[in-house]
């Protein structure tokens, strides 16, 4: 990885212009990450989309208690859906206060898929946790009471729950290499429409049913 670097990357998607950051300097990340924490204007709990994307299988760690085997993040992506935010991680690193904090914040619900695996495995690495993190397939199905969007992967459930069609953005044809930096911009691309999907259908759920079934 270079030493230190910033790139921001505009794209459109469903008619909504997304600016996305992708950074492996704290103090942008530390900026970004209060852009996060104004508050909605119904002052109902905020929804962030959330993502990790994990170095290659060849980069693992063996934990001999657990007798379980784990690969190192590489990338973290947040989106509040006005602005995204992808964090390059280096194999070894100390993870930003402000970021730490954010994710423990009780007024905002993290959303994302396989998101509580992640957590798990982020607090195996690094010691991050979060206090809300909700699975969109599980939620899907228990607010609208169809158990079968539980199996639903990503682009399925954003048209179903908000008519939101990504397929037709995606980038073709990847070399899903996420630990190389600086992350290029098909593969920033890919990790934008991915995070901004999951805080889309995370939204429109809660809007439309509720937050208090939720709870």
């Amino acid at each position: 990885m270079s030493k230190f670097h910033t790139n921001i990357l505009s794209l459109e998607l469903s008619g909504e212009e997304i600016k996305t950051t992708i950074t492996n300097e704290w103090k942008v990340v530390d900026d970004h990450i209060w852009s996060f924490l104004h508050p909605t204007d119904s002052y109902r709990t905020k929804v962030i989309g959330f993502d990790i994307e994990w170095r290659p299988t060849l980069s693992l760690d063996y934990d001999a208690t657990s007798s379980r085997t784990w690969t190192r993040p590489a990338t973290l992506q947040l989106c509040d859906g006005h602005s995204c935010l992808i964090v390059e991680l280096p194999p070894k690193f100390d993870v930003p206060f402000a970021l730490r904090n954010f994710l423990r914040q009780p007024n905002y619900t993290f959303v994302g898929y396989g998101i509580k695996d992640n957590f798990v495995s982020l607090e195996r690495h690094c010691g991050i946790g979060c206090k809300n993190a909700v699975e969109l397939g599980t939620l899907a199905a228990t607010l609208m009471n169809a158990p079968q969007l539980s199996f639903c992967g990503v682009d399925e459930l954003a048209f179903v729950v908000d008519k939101l069609d990504v397929r037709k953005y995606r980038p073709l044809e990847l070399d899903l290499n996420w630990g190389s930096y600086p992350l290029n911009n098909e593969l920033a691309k890919l990790a934008t429409i991915n995070v901004y999907s999951y805080h889309k259908i995370g939204s429109k759920l809660l809007e439309r049913y509720g937050y208090i079934r939720l709870l």
